[in-house]
Order: structure tokens, then sequence, then C-alpha cells
């Protein structure tokens, strides 16, 4: 491990209290818009779940990315509709499609509509939204950065309209695997030039890396707990986590949405971070810090926060 990510791990045993927050307390609901990749794995559907459980946040978009986004953004919005009340008219934009990915999730949702799916628009939305709530927007970017980095070339001087991106993305201390070096992550290395872009843009950004998140294993406990219900969301991600075909999900992206709202949900700090050609997140010393970056996590706190929110 080198110098920079010893010397942040024992800061962030110090000031791991400092928690995610960026500026000063709102006085109301954070509004923000979700960019996901749903429909792959199972997690962007849990974070869409936490982010309606969360008063502290109001959900004025969803934009998807990746593959067929057209597909993701029907999933999304099916959600929402199940959801009901007013999360069934939340706007959902699909991005610009991308290479083919598998999506088993989408048969849920393939031939769902709603006045508030829009099979496309993407960026023009984000910048629209942005426009209307200048300095107060929070992206939540559980995806790869493609869309985000679009709206950036688009149109630059977006940059000092958008409060913070509040992402799950890259890998500071340790990879996938309990005791493995850093690696490059999905969300990274699938658009490593969009990533290198927003990373450099100078917006806040809040970091979920893989150094909070890989732990995060949904036992079979949890699963019932959350699928057992008997309410049209528990439903709605028990259909999704048959669909998903696997055993355990890792709730990777729930913890860019936990770090957002619970100051202190993970040990965190301050630092200089860039993406580097390989895809891999960098914490650097030459630069203005840039990021509130996860290092350590209580999976036990999470779970706790996490169920009390989406399975109370």
């Amino acid at each position: 491990m080198e110098l920079t990510t010893k010397l942040l791990l024992a800061a962030a045993l110090v000031l791991g209290a400092a928690g995610a927050g960026a500026g000063p307390p709102r006085s109301g609901p954070i509004p923000i818009v979700l960019d996901t990749d749903i429909g792959t794995d199972i997690d962007d559907a849990f974070a869409l779940a936490l982010i309606m459980k969360c008063p502290e946040l109001d959900l004025v978009g969803v934009t998807t990315v990746s593959g067929d986004t057209q597909a993701r953004a029907r999933l999304a919005a099916k959600l929402l509709w199940t959801a009901g009340g007013h999360w069934r008219e939340v706007p959902v934009f699909a991005g610009d499609p991308g290479p083919s990915q598998s999506i088993e999730q989408a048969q849920w949702a393939e031939i769902f509509s709603s006045p508030a799916l829009h099979l496309s628009g993407a960026v023009p939305f984000l910048r629209s939204i942005i426009r209307r709530y200048p300095g107060e927007v929070t992206i939540v970017a559980i995806g790869e950065l493609t869309n985000i980095a679009a709206l950036l070339r688009n149109d630059p001087s977006v940059v000092g309209d958008i409060g913070r991106i509040a992402l799950m993305g890259g890998s500071v201390a340790r990879g996938y695997d309990p005791g493995s070096p850093p690696q490059p992550e999905w969300n990274i290395r699938s658009n490593i030039a969009a990533a290198r872009e927003v990373f450099d843009s100078g917006i806040p950004l809040i970091v979920a890396p893989l150094d909070v998140t890989a732990m995060l294993k949904l036992d079979a406990a949890g699963r019932q707990r959350v699928f057992g219900q008997s309410k049209p969301l528990g439903d709605a991600l028990a259909a999704l986590y048959r669909l998903w075909g696997k055993e355990t999900p890792t709730l990777y992206d729930p913890m860019a949405v936990a770090m957002l709202v619970r100051q202190g949900i993970c040990r965190s700090q301050r630092c200089a971070l860039i993406v580097d050609k390989a895809g891999q997140t960098v914490v650097v010393r030459d630069r203005p810090t840039n990021a509130v970056v996860g290092l350590q996590v209580d999976p036990a706190a999470f779970f706790a926060f996490y169920m009390g929110r989406v399975a109370p």
C-alpha cells in the first residue's frame, strides 16, 4: 500500500466523523437526479428503493446509462410506478444507447409505459434540471459516467451549477475481494475517458469506492426482511432479484445514497482523487481536494441504516 493511502487511512480513523457532508446543512430535502444503469446488477434497484425511503432527498428525475438505456428507463419508471403516489410523477429519461449488455431484469418492465417515461433525452434533461436549481442539485451516479461527461462537453458552463456528484465508483486501498489490492472498478473502467472528465471537472464529489461497498453482502435474513414485507416495493425487489438469478447481492450503489444522507455512515476523508489512464482511482498530493472518499465501513452499521429505512 502506497504511503499516501496509508496516511489517508490513518487520518480517516481520526476524522471519520467528518462524514460526507459538504457545505452548510440544508433547510429542506436535497434535490437529486439518479443516473443509473439499473437492470444489470441488482444493487441499482436497492439504491432506488433507499432513495424513496429518505425524506432528506427530493428525487426530481432519473436518467439511465449504458447499453439498452430504454429498457433500463422502463425498469426504473415501473419501479417508481409500483411505489405509487407522487413517485409515479418522477420523470425518467433514457440516455444514448451503448454497447449491448445483459439486462435480465428488463423482462419485468418490457412493455411498461407511463407519462413520466421518456425513451431519450437524458442529457438535455440533466441540463434543464440543473439550470432550474442552480447550485442545488446533487447527481447520484451509480453507473458509468457517460451521461455526465456528455453534459459537461455539451455545456461546460453547467459545471458551476452542479451542487455535487455522489457516486459509486473507484478503488483506493482494496479491490473486490478481501485483502486484494486496488483495481479498476466497473463503473469507472466502463468509460474511463468519461470518468476522467468528471473527476477533473472541479465539481465536488462524494465517492463510495470498493473500500466501503465490496463487503456489503445482503444475507438471507436481510433478503427475507426486504422481500417479506407484503408491500408493493418489497414484492418488486423480490421479482427483480429472481430475474437477476444470483444468490447474494452486494449493495454497492446504496452506499452512495447513504453517504449523502447519513454523515458518519463510513469513515471518510477529503482528498484529491483522479482517474488514471488504466481506470484506477488514485489519490494525489499536488492538486486541490475534489472529493470526500469513503475509506472504511462497519457493514453492520450500514445495514442497520438501510434496513431501518427500506424494511423497518
